[in-house]
């Protein structure tokens, strides 16, 4: 379990900082290429700067399957995931931890004053806990060595 400090550490110290989006009003194309060529595994739709929707690989892959549609025309509004759930940048990392599994969501927005400034990912959070786990891991040891040069024993 990371140590308090870990545990109150803002998400806006662990998150994605560079944010694909795209408009309610972009072609399905247009948002294909994006995240193709962005590299991102999803895209947030925004209406009027303000996010509401979320647009995932896996939403491309329930369009197709859905099949006879003309890329085109069909809109980002049309296929994305809505209503949006975000979180909000000073959220911190056990809260946000614990918001993700009860969505059971890989990824969320992170919000400040209702504009997109991060993206959170399941990745985001379990890069952070190694990281946490390696310091406390390390300050274990130093803390075992000191004891050890005292002559004393922690238990």
């Amino acid at each position: 379990m990371p140590s308090k400090n870990e545990i109150d550490t803002p998400i806006s110290e662990i998150m994605h900082n560079h944010v694909i989006t795209v408009k309610t009003t972009d072609t399905a194309q247009y948002c294909a290429v994006k995240i193709t060529e962005e590299r991102v595994g999803c895209i947030i739709v925004l209406d009027n700067e303000s996010p509401v929707g979320i647009i995932t690989e896996r939403g491309f892959a329930d369009l197709v399957k859905g099949g006879n549609f003309d890329s085109k025309k069909v809109t980002a509004e049309d296929f994305m995931t809505a209503p949006l759930l975000t979180i909000e940048v000073d959220t911190d990392y056990m809260t946000a931890t614990e918001k993700l599994k009860k969505w059971n969501i890989k990824r969320v927005p992170v919000v400040e004053d209702k504009k997109v400034v991060g993206l959170l990912t399941l990745r985001n959070l379990v890069d952070y806990s190694r990281k946490a786990v390696k310091a406390l891991q390390k300050e274990n040891t130093l803390l075992n060595r000191m004891a050890e040069q005292r002559g004393m024993t922690r238990e």
